[in-house]
């Protein structure tokens, strides 16, 4: 099932930041700690929030509790047509989960109060990309060389989108690009999880970044980069040095999936 699937993972510090707060997990076809064949590989990343050590901490905590609460929770797979409807209702509860521990890890720790996190994760099963996503890091699909944003982002600028008044192409030119809407943690309740089931086609690439890759480097460049390079490192490679040469004023993670 996932003989033919291939990925690489970049993270850098860029150019500004005096740490990376980004974090990244991969559970590929050779973990053997889990059923793979029942639940699939699982792709997540995240872009701690906090601006110091609360938000190292709080990335990493949710990339490994997602992981963790999706291939551990007690809930069986029940035998249905439908499957994918619930493992993507399995994944989303790992948010949920996630979003939990950070909060109750705060409470415990004074320092670490608001401490939070975007998360964006990718399941690849039964033919299936299982999405789910909370904050402002993205998932990309190319296919056929036409590249989609496959997650929504929760901020300031999105909600201008949705509301109309603003349009798409607008949203780099505003200052509401940067208030984050929705996060793990932070101190406040989560509203819901965004989540999202497509079909998977052999050749299909995807793209897991956080913003400080897209805040510098355009779709219409990611998709560019992506269509150029048939390699996944060689695509990270370009994908992260095209924002360092952007000024690399944050931190940026990639990770590139073909299938």
């Amino acid at each position: 099932m996932f003989e033919n699937i291939s990925h690489f993972e970049k993270s850098d510090i860029g150019l500004v930041r005096h740490n990376n707060e980004d974090s990244y997990l991969v559970v590929d076809q050779y973990c053997t700690h889990y059923d793979l064949q029942k639940f699939g590989l699982f792709f997540v990343i995240a872009d701690g929030l906090g601006g110091h050590a609360a938000g190292e901490i709080a990335s990493r905590m949710a990339c490994e509790e997602a992981v963790s609460a999706y291939y551990n929770h007690e809930a069986i797979l029940q035998n249905s047509s439908d499957a994918s409807e619930l493992k993507i209702r399995r994944l989303e509860k790992t948010l949920w989960s996630a979003h939990n521990k950070i909060v109750d890890f705060a409470k415990e720790h004074d320092e670490l109060q608001g401490m939070g996190t975007t998360l964006s994760a990718l399941v690849l099963s039964d033919d299936k990309a299982l999405i789910a996503h909370v904050g402002d890091s993205r998932i990309y699909r190319i296919r056929n060389h036409a590249c989609e944003r496959m997650t929504i982002d929760h901020t300031g600028n999105q909600h201008l989108i949705d509301t109309g008044k603003i349009q798409p192409e607008q949203e780099n030119n505003h200052c509401y690009r940067r208030i984050i809407t929705r996060a793990l943690g932070g101190g406040g309740d989560l509203a819901a999880v965004f989540t999202r089931v497509e079909s998977v086609r052999s050749g299909d690439r995807f793209l897991l970044c956080t913003d400080g890759l897209y805040d510098l480097v355009t779709d219409n460049e990611i998709e560019k980069i992506l269509s150029e390079h048939s390699l996944t490192q060689s695509t990270a490679d370009a994908l992260v040095n095209a924002a360092i040469r952007k000024g690399g004023h944050d931190n940026m993670t990639v990770i590139v999936i073909q299938t």
